[in-house]
């Protein structure tokens, strides 16, 4: 009777088997937990986005006589708190700094940019600012110009049978990986979130 050979793996095959494989599974774990991160940061950036552009559809209006007669034709000047709404976006987390995205700190450089004039100075102007805010106007919500709105009679003129107001918030946040792969790779993303909403009617001073 023939006796069955029995092969034995060498220990030293063992430990380069053991080191591909987890080598391949340290990646898929870093992948997973990042993806599950940006996950919860742009649901935090979507809230975000949300709370400054829902602050902001209620702007103060100025009804303004154009022929200076106190009569005829009324224009509503749309007044906008544009620092209202940074505070808004930077508040939507709560007074606490940290969770899944840090709103106080959206270039991710550990300062607090509430106290940072310079990131929010250019928030009108700058498409690529970390707080961009646009004050639109047109009938189809996918397809607007950023001339600005102006109203002709109270609470016509936004909404109501006139020209359609929007006012658009956007949220970009320097995402930081959890486990960078390789120097060859950024270890920095940056996310983006927008919200769109109607401007709303809302109180008028002479």
């Amino acid at each position: 009777m023939k006796k069955r050979m029995i092969r034995h793996r060498a220990p030293a095959q063992a430990i380069i088997e053991f080191a591909l494989a987890s080598t391949l599974i340290f990646f898929l774990l870093a992948a997973v937990i990042d993806l599950g991160l940006i996950y919860f940061t742009m649901q935090a950036l979507r809230v975000a986005a949300q709370e400054g552009a829902t602050y902001g559809s209620y702007p103060k209006a100025e009804m303004t006589d154009t022929n200076g007669d106190g009569i005829g034709d009324q224009l509503i000047k749309l007044d906008f708190d544009y620092q209202g709404i940074v505070f808004r976006v930077y508040g939507a987390g709560g007074e606490q700094e940290g969770g899944f995205a840090n709103l106080r700190d959206l270039n991710s450089n550990g300062q607090d940019d509430l106290n940072v004039d310079h990131l929010h100075d250019n928030m009108i102007s700058d498409p690529n600012a970390y707080i961009y805010i646009e004050n639109l106007v047109g009938l189809d919500p996918e397809n607007l110009s950023s001339l600005g709105c102006r109203g002709d009679t109270k609470g016509q003129g936004l909404q109501n049978g006139g020209q359609g107001c929007w006012i658009r918030v956007t949220v970009r946040y320097d995402y930081k990986f959890a486990f960078p792969l390789a120097p060859a790779f950024a270890d920095t993303v940056q996310l983006k979130v927008s919200h769109l909403t109607p401007v709303r009617s809302s109180f008028y001073t002479r």
